[in-house]
């Protein structure tokens, strides 16, 4: 008796194994659903300012900031810096005249974020600063 319940225990056991290997799935793709999405923010920098196609953004966007320098002087780009005691994600990027940077931030943080140039030459400059706002 115990030998015909120890075959049948096996039987079971055996013909479990296909259908629990059915059940595995495989995923090649990504294992995400979120879409892959940027925002385009167009920079551009001159001698004496720093414009900005979009000054806002959504919370959770993934933005690409292209930042072009069309002035004829070495200008940089610095988004975020110190709220609230502790430190925004941000960039800071320096580019050289007549050339152009592609830079990614994921926008995780609500609220102002100053922008501006850190170049000593620009500091002074009124239109070299200003605030891109995370809503």
């Amino acid at each position: 008796m115990k030998s015909r319940i120890f075959v049948v225990a096996m039987l079971s056991a055996v013909a479990l194994v296909p259908a629990a290997r059915g059940t595995i799935r495989t995923h090649d793709g990504p294992l995400t659903t979120v879409p892959n999405i940027f925002v385009d923010i167009q920079v551009t920098i001159t001698d004496t300012r720093i414009t900005l196609n979009r000054r806002s953004a959504n919370r959770g966007d993934e933005c690409r900031f292209i930042v072009r320098n069309v002035g004829t002087k070495r200008h940089s780009f610095t988004l975020g810096g110190t709220a609230r005691g502790t430190v925004q994600p941000g960039f800071s990027h320096t580019l050289n005249p007549k050339t152009q940077q592609t830079l990614l931030l994921f926008l995780n943080y609500r609220g102002p974020m100053p922008y501006r140039s850190i170049i000593p030459a620009d500091r002074s400059k009124p239109g070299m600063h200003g605030t891109f706002t995370i809503r």
